[in-house]
């Protein structure tokens, strides 16, 4: 299996509220997030990319900073795809092979991030 490329997806969810003041005029409001991250990699040498456990702790460590909060407090723009990015960009730190994300606001409106 050397040399193919294989792709795991670690699915998380927290609560947070925002409002856009600018061009959507919108007052704060809350919204259930919920999100995937897609690491890619070849396999290690024991067969997997990496412990779906450790990802699924950072996922946890990154909504404990999110989870209740006013993300206008967090980001300049609190938009899903400015947050999505945000969230991107704490697991890029940990897992380079972090290549997408998947942040959902609500079940039909979502907004995806992906390096290729």
């Amino acid at each position: 299996m050397q040399n193919k490329i294989f792709s795991i997806t670690v699915s998380s969810a927290f609560s947070a509220e925002h409002s856009h003041d600018k061009t959507l005029n919108e007052a704060i409001h809350r919204h259930d997030f919920k999100y995937e991250i897609t690491l890619r990699a070849p396999l290690n040498e024991e067969g997997y990319i990496e412990d779906f456990r450790k990802v699924e702790n950072l996922l946890k460590e990154i909504n404990s900073k999110l989870e209740g909060r006013n993300l206008n407090e967090i980001l300049p723009l609190p938009t899903t795809e400015n947050l999505a990015y945000h969230i991107f960009r704490e697991v890029k730190k940990v897992f380079p092979s972090a290549v997408k994300i998947t942040l959902r606001e609500k079940e039909n409106y979502s907004a995806t991030y992906e390096e290729s």
